[in-house]
């Protein structure tokens, strides 16, 4: 499994809830912005100029999120696999003293 955690210290007798937070890749972060209108200008795949609205400091006009100064990934690019790709399994154990 890629990930575990033990949760022993944190888990109580009775009911108990488990939150588990999912991360998306940065490329395909990068291809859900490209879906979006363009708000800075390329010369080939490199930035061509600072956008106005990055130099004050403010949030793209067009909704992106991410900013990059080297087009890595289009709109027509496939997104990744990513996300929970399994179930989350939890396994108790019981500790036994060594004989």
């Amino acid at each position: 499994y890629p990930f575990q955690v033990n949760i022993t210290d944190a888990a109580k007798a009775g009911s108990n809830q488990l939150t588990v937070k999912v991360t998306n890749l940065w490329p395909n972060r990068l291809i859900g912005d490209a879906q979006l209108p363009e708000d800075r200008e390329w010369s080939g795949a490199a930035l061509k100029d600072w956008p106005q609205w990055f130099k004050e400091g403010k949030e793209s006009p067009t909704g992106r999120l991410t900013f990059t100064t080297w087009n890595h990934w289009g709109k027509d690019n496939t997104p990744l696999t990513s996300g929970m790709l399994g179930p989350v399994t939890l396994k108790t154990v019981k500790v036994a003293p060594a004989r």
